[in-house]
């Protein structure tokens, strides 16, 4: 689940790479916005550019260490 304070990659929209991370755009989640029976969506600031609101599904989380196999 997505926090504010995540850093996180955009998913590429639409073609043969679809729902892929974009891996060349880090970007810091500031804000967010959730109703009851809505999509979440956040606040995201990539990089130098202005901030913009991105739906839930359109961001992946970065996962930082690895699984243990038990």
């Amino acid at each position: 689940m997505i926090k504010v304070g995540d850093i996180v990659f955009q998913k590429r929209i639409g073609g043969m790479l679809n729902n892929l991370p974009e891996t060349k755009r880090l970007g810091l989640v500031i804000k967010e916005h959730s109703e009851k029976g809505a999509i979440p969506q956040f606040c995201v600031r990539f990089g130098s550019e202005e901030p913009k609101w991105y739906y839930q599904h359109d961001l992946h989380q970065i996962k930082w260490g690895s699984k243990k196999n038990d």
